[in-house]
């Protein structure tokens, strides 16, 4: 089950792919000579893509079930617990969210669903 915080709030058939950002190296070349000279800078940290549907017996509260979802876009730092068990500390939501371009859909047994993607960030 993929959690931010210890909650579970990115509903059903959730998806999170990982990729990390290109390192900070510094490259030297020097005249006459041959090659090139690497200084690493570090790592500057991952982007998490997540994509998921949000799921409620109504309307009300679907939207605030989306509205806690977004919430978290606060600027802190969180744990992430992804869809294959790995924790990463130090995540932000910088509210980057996308919902369904064709809004909240009625189920086939009821109750209402929303299918959307958002982006978080990995400092480290």
């Amino acid at each position: 089950m993929t959690t931010l915080d210890g909650n579970n709030i990115f509903g059903v058939a959730v998806h999170v792919s990982q990729s990390p950002h290109p390192l900070a190296l510094q490259m030297n070349e020097y005249f006459g000579l041959n090659g090139k000279q690497t200084l690493y800078g570090g790592s500057r940290g991952r982007v998490f893509h997540v994509s998921g549907v949000l799921t409620a017996p109504d309307l009300p509260t679907l939207n605030a079930f989306e509205a806690e979802l977004l919430s978290f876009a606060d600027g802190l730092p969180h744990t992430l617990i992804d869809n294959r068990g790995r924790t990463w500390t130090n995540v932000v939501f910088p509210g980057d969210f996308s919902a369904s371009p064709l809004g909240p859909r009625l189920l086939a047994g009821g109750g209402w669903c929303l299918p959307y993607r958002l982006t978080l960030e990995g400092l480290i």
